[in-house]
């Protein structure tokens, strides 16, 4: 199972230029989990079928990489169990 430390290591060096990383004020102040599934939605809204392209890996991945972070931080809020 991915911890969160190292799902931010992932993350893009833009968002790592400031002192504090937007993910974790988002963490910390209690709306990761609206912001993980709202983004999910939208990445997933875009690969939808009907959708003249075909299915956008990099889109793909990074619904599993919010879908990681809420399983990572769930996990860590109860001692990092590990389901």
């Amino acid at each position: 199972m991915i911890t969160w430390m190292q799902l931010k290591e992932k993350g893009s060096l833009h968002y790592k230029s400031g002192k504090i990383e937007p993910i974790d004020l988002y963490k910390d102040g209690g709306i990761l989990r609206d912001f993980a599934i709202g983004n999910i939605i939208k990445y997933a809204f875009r690969n939808r079928v009907g959708v003249d392209e075909d299915i956008n890996i990099d889109d793909i991945k990074k619904i599993k990489h919010y879908a990681d972070m809420l399983i990572a931080s769930a996990n860590e809020g109860k001692g990092g169990k590990q389901e």
